[in-house]
C-alpha cells in the first residue's frame, strides 16, 4: 500500500489491525490500537486489500469502520 501523502510503500499486517476508518480526501486510516497509519485508497479498496478480497456483507459499505477479525 502507499502511505498517504508520502513517497514509498508501507506493509500492513492485517492480523494486527484493530480498525479502519475513512479519512478526508482519497485516504483511509488504519489503526493498530492507538497507532494510526494513513494510506491511499478508498475505504472499500483498503478493506479489500486487508481481507485479501473477502466479501463484505451487504450494508457494511455505508459504515466508516471495519471491526478487527
Amino acid at each position: 500500500m502507499k502511505k498517504g501523502g508520502e513517497p514509498g510503500d508501507v506493509a500492513i499486517n492485517p492480523d494486527r489491525v484493530t480498525h479502519v476508518r475513512t479519512a478526508s480526501g482519497p485516504f483511509t486510516d488504519i489503526y493498530f490500537g492507538e497507532h494510526r497509519v494513513a494510506v491511499e485508497g478508498t475505504f472499500a479498496q483498503v478493506v479489500a486489500r486487508l481481507t485479501a478480497g473477502a466479501e463484505i456483507p451487504d450494508g457494511s459499505a455505508a459504515k466508516s469502520w471495519f471491526p478487527a477479525r
